[in-house]
């Protein structure tokens, strides 16, 4: 066959062969047994959006207790709904939360409508209704997370930290927050939505 026969015979092709078509079929098919149950579903989507900002807010914490060198305390509320960010001087480290005093850090990243403060609560958005938080351990024992001046993390009486973690849930799917101890290196756990 001479070029001039093959170029014309690939311009005179009308369609697609049989095979072509029960193979592009059966790739389809499979992908989307695969992919459509993940993209679907509302609590992956939302649960994996929720775990995004938590992680998004304590870099920014960390970040801003660089820039500002200052300390940063993560606390997060007890009842699972969300979590906020406050100013510290060092001779607060050892106090208490406390929400009605506390000198909340300017939310940049996601305010919620809640007067640029950082203060987030899923039960007040209705994107993340369906989202908890749970099993938070810090240092052993609390529910907030300190950042000092050099990014790392502290325990309230300002030795280093032992860090810790916390758990976000969106209906059946599941990820698990860690910050390593000293360094306040983020990482996350995806355990899915298996029973």
């Amino acid at each position: 066959m001479n070029v001039e026969a093959f170029r014309q015979s690939i311009v005179h092709r009308r369609g697609w062969t049989l095979i072509e078509l029960l193979t592009t079929v059966a790739i389809l098919v499979v992908s989307s047994y695969v992919l459509i149950p993940y993209a679907t579903s509302g609590d992956s989507s939302s649960g994996q959006s929720a775990t995004r900002m938590v992680v998004t807010e304590i870099l920014a914490a960390q970040m801003d207790a660089v820039a500002t060198q200052g300390y940063r305390r993560i606390h997060f509320f007890e009842d699972g709904s969300g979590w906020c960010v406050e100013k510290l001087d060092s001779i607060q480290l050892a106090d208490s939360f406390d929400f009605a005093t506390a000198n909340f850090a300017d939310d940049i990243i996601e305010s919620q409508g809640q007067g640029q403060q950082s203060i987030i609560r899923f039960t007040e958005d209705d994107r993340f209704s369906s989202i908890t938080i749970s099993k938070i351990q810090f240092d052993g024992e609390y529910l907030d997370v300190i950042f000092d001046p050099t990014g790392g993390i502290v325990a309230s009486d300002g030795s280093p930290s032992t860090g810790g973690s916390v758990e976000l849930w969106s209906g059946k799917f599941h990820w698990k927050i860690q910050m390593a101890p000293l360094t306040g290196k983020v990482t996350v756990v995806d355990f899915g939505g298996g029973a």
